[in-house]
Formats: C-alpha cells, sequence, structure tokens
C-alpha cells in the first residue's frame, strides 16, 4: 500500500470579497510531487479579470518546484495565505498506483468541478519535466543550480542564447553534453504542438551548433497510440533533430533512457 497527501489550491483574487475558486490540486506521491491545475480560465473568469493563465502556469512550476525540494504541504499551506491559499492536507492510500489517475478525477469531482456541472472540469496532465526531475532527484543526479553541470549533474534552464530566449530543458554534461526537451501530445491541439515542436527543433538545432554536434539529443514526449497519428507531423519534424526519442508511457523507452543518463553521469541502474 502506498501513502499519498494533497492539498486543494485556491484563488481568492479579492480578500476583500472574499469570492474564491479552486485552482488546482497539489500531491505528494511516492514517486515525487505532481500538481494539476485546471485547464479551463473560465471559473476564474468568473471572479475576476486579473489572473491570467501564465500566472497559474507559474503557480503550478513554483508548487513543483517546491515540493521537489523538500519543502511538504503543510509547509506550503503556511506560506501560501494570501491571494493564493492551501486547504488542510488530505490522504489517500492506494494498493496499486494504477488506480491513482481514477482517484485524482474522484477528488476533481469533489472539490473542483462545481456540483450542478453536467461536464467534469478537466485538469492538466502531470508535467513530464517534473516526473523527470523528480526520477533524477531519487538517483542523486539532479543539480540544484547551473553550476552543478561540473559536478557532472543533470541541471534545468540551462542558457542556450538567451539573446533568443533559447534554454536546454534538462542538460547533463560528462565529455559530450546530453540535452533532454520534453513534450506532451496528449491533446488535440495541433496548431500550439506544432510551434511547441518548432521550439524543440530550434533549441536541439542551436545546441548541435554551439556545441559542434559534441550534443546527444533527447526528446522525452507523452502520446498515446491515437496522439501519435494525429501529431506525426510534430514528431517527425523534431526525429530530424534529435538523436532519440522517448515515450514516457513506455517502461522500455524509459528504462533506456534512464541508463543512458545514469551512465553518463557515472552512475549505475538501481536494481
Amino acid at each position: 500500500m502506498s501513502k499519498y497527501f494533497y492539498s486543494i489550491i485556491r484563488l481568492i483574487p479579492n480578500p476583500v470579497r472574499s469570492e474564491s475558486v479552486n485552482v488546482g490540486i497539489a500531491i505528494q506521491t511516492p514517486e515525487g510531487p505532481d500538481v494539476r491545475m485546471i485547464n479551463s480560465m473560465a471559473k476564474i473568469n468568473a471572479i475576476t479579470n486579473n489572473y491570467k493563465a501564465d500566472s497559474l502556469t507559474k503557480l503550478k512550476n513554483q508548487i513543483e518546484d517546491f515540493l521537489l525540494n523538500g519543502i511538504d504541504l503543510n509547509q506550503l499551506a503556511v506560506f501560501y495565505q494570501g491571494a493564493i491559499s492551501l486547504s488542510n492536507i488530505g490522504s489517500f492510500t492506494l494498493s496499486t498506483h494504477d488506480d491513482y489517475e481514477s482517484k485524482i478525477l474522484e477528488i476533481n469531482k469533489l472539490f473542483i468541478t462545481p456540483e450542478k456541472s453536467t461536464r467534469v472540469i478537466s485538469v492538466s496532465q502531470r508535467r513530464i519535466i517534473t516526473q523527470l526531475k523528480s526520477q533524477f532527484n531519487k538517483y542523486g543526479i539532479l543539480g540544484k543550480d547551473l553550476s552543478d553541470i561540473s559536478n557532472h549533474k543533470v541541471v534545468t534552464k540551462y542558457p542556450l542564447s538567451e539573446d533568443e530566449g533559447l534554454y536546454a530543458e534538462l542538460l547533463l554534461k560528462n565529455g559530450a553534453y546530453h540535452l533532454t526537451e520534453t513534450l506532451d501530445f496528449r491533446s488535440d491541439n495541433l496548431k500550439q504542438k506544432l510551434g511547441d515542436a518548432a521550439i524543440k527543433a530550434v533549441t536541439m538545432d542551436k545546441a548541435k551548433i554551439i556545441w559542434d554536434k559534441k550534443v546527444n539529443t533527447f526528446l522525452v514526449y507523452a502520446a498515446e497510440p491515437k496522439h501519435e497519428k494525429i501529431h506525426s507531423t510534430q514528431l517527425s519534424l523534431i526525429d530530424n533533430y534529435a538523436d532519440k526519442m522517448f515515450n514516457i508511457l513506455s517502461g522500455s523507452d524509459m528504462s533506456e533512457y534512464f541508463e543512458h543518463m545514469l551512465v553518463a553521469a557515472n552512475h549505475s541502474m538501481p536494481h
């Protein structure tokens, strides 16, 4: 049995009016943090026009980083006591991780979807980058800051060309560089994903120019079979720049990916 702890993320844009809306769920899992936010701004726009989608994304990333760095939900509940607050901590136990998503849906229906709604308000998927960082942290090869690139650690947001706004999502150096970009294709938004894919391709190309091709470029993506078909154009685009692509939903793909990264970091794969 595995135990999970969670807290509901609440937005109170105007303390004087005391109107609030539940905008997400922060979960501490045995595998690391998982923060889900609502995908639609409709609930938020109903009470304020001053909170934008990018603010929600920044909040999600901030809470993930706090949890990843060892700050627990109880500490976060003390920290967030203004326009953003966290509910009392709840918990649940599961005998198998296969029931995890259905439990998240249950919590979503209870706390986030309005009682009279006939349609469940969707929440975001767990970010791929968060899953990778959690695993690297478990392996002891996640760097605290950019300087850890010299210690054979995986660092995040490594600047390739700040003028062009190009940063490596994950980067490891040990002789050669090992660059990882991520993309979540569990969406039908073709236009957005084509733009995202183009940025990843440009980032990989830039890295190969900077380091004279002494870099391994990887894409870790998420896609069910139907989404692989829908986004085949985007996958083909990146395939021209990535040395290898791994589907995070494939156990064999991720075993191969983590084994490569651990060897590059002078670590062995745990048994």
